[in-house]
């Protein structure tokens, strides 16, 4: 009898509970696919939006234009260009022109950050020139241009041409003091969009450029190989056809160990430590079964990323881009001598040295 009555409380509480939720409805939104953001010669901000739309049962982009101080200012002055409203939680991608990102790019993501609305797993991208104009081209072969562009960011990843980031994983490094952040670089040029690159960060400001091989190399070197991570070396000069000159490779588990040999201040000294297998791909010149010719080649190509590597760092030291988070490392492990180092004066100063052994472990389904 108890445990009806109690049956019978419960059931009268829970129709005297009133609900509430805070809803938005989906189709009295104009979805926004990607969006793009640029400094005026004001200063302002100039962005442009993809919205999705319909026509005959097929998808078609719409463009929206708008300038303003801040980017809720410019959502204001967007939504009273469109029928319904300007709904970005559903954006895919976010492109920021090239002087926008030399600036404090965390100044225009803040409101991404604050809105719980906001996609903070959209894609991040810096393009070379105005990031406008990328979106301008509202398709790019055949296909509308958030969906390129995405497919792009997404390809290059695989084959470690460039990081996988988005809104969420800069943020935290952004704020970080011992380590910085590359971004995939787009670049529009003869009226094609295309994945030229990676933009480096130090702290919130765009400081350099990287290309596509330099970018792999950097990935491996920082233990974030993808699906592929594809090389071409020129390990001869006198054959008579070019391409018998050159040999192009994958690397197979590649591992980077990272060493500090010493922490104090004015003599930092660093070395990274890469070990990889690599099947071979191409190499018209054969002779794979020589097992003289195999570690000839291993030399060859070992020295070739080595100082392919040098190279990079160098130009990653100049830029004053803490990639491998070196600076991390020091406040984890040797505080006491970064409490005496002024790191943005110091890193583009210390000394990093690559060592890389490539052991050919494969060399396709040729015998």
């Amino acid at each position: 009898m108890k445990k009806k009555k109690i049956v019978i409380i419960l059931f009268v509480m829970l129709l005297l509970l009133s609900g509430c939720w805070d809803q938005r409805l989906l189709k009295n939104g104009r979805l926004v696919f990607s969006s793009a953001f640029d400094l005026t010669s004001e200063g302002d901000i100039h962005a442009t939006s993809i919205i999705r739309d319909f026509r005959n049962g097929a998808p078609i982009n719409t463009e929206v234009e708008a300038n303003g101080r801040t980017i809720r200012e410019i959502r204001m002055h967007l939504d009273r260009k469109i029928s319904g409203n300007f709904e970005p939680s559903k954006n895919r991608v976010y492109l920021l022109g090239e002087d926008l990102a030399r600036k404090d790019i965390y100044d225009f993501l803040d409101i991404f950050y604050r809105d719980p609305n906001s996609s903070i797993s959209s894609k991040l991208a810096i393009t070379e020139g105005e990031a406008g104009e990328t979106l301008d081209t509202i398709e790019q072969k055949n296909i509308l241009i958030s969906e390129y562009i995405i497919e792009s960011i997404t390809s290059g990843e695989s084959y470690t041409g460039i990081p996988k980031v988005n809104l969420q994983s800069v943020c935290t490094i952004m704020f970080d003091e011992g380590k910085d952040f590359f971004v995939p670089l787009i670049k529009y040029d003869n009226d094609e969009v295309v994945l030229s690159g990676t933009a480096l960060f130090h702290k919130k400001a765009m400081v350099g450029k990287l290309s596509i091989p330099e970018s792999t190399l950097v990935l491996v070197l920082m233990n974030k190989k993808r699906k592929i991570a594809r090389f071409v070396t020129k390990v001869d000069k006198g054959r008579k056809v070019n391409i018998e000159n050159y040999i192009t490779y994958n690397l197979v588990n590649p591992k980077t160990k990272m060493k500090i040999v010493s922490s104090t201040p004015g003599n930092i000294q660093v070395e990274l430590t890469l070990k990889t297998g690599a099947t071979i791909v191409e190499f018209p010149q054969d002779e794979l079964a020589d097992k003289t010719k195999l570690k000839e080649l291993d030399k060859k190509i070992s020295k070739h990323l080595t100082k392919e590597a040098v190279e990079v760092i160098k130009k990653i030291q100049e830029a004053n881009s803490d990639l491998f988070g070196i600076g991390r490392e020091l406040i984890a492990f040797h505080h006491k001598d970064w409490e005496q180092i002024d790191w943005d004066q110091e890193y583009p100063t210390i000394t990093i040295k690559p060592k890389i052994e490539v052991e050919i472990v494969g060399n396709g389904i040729i015998n």
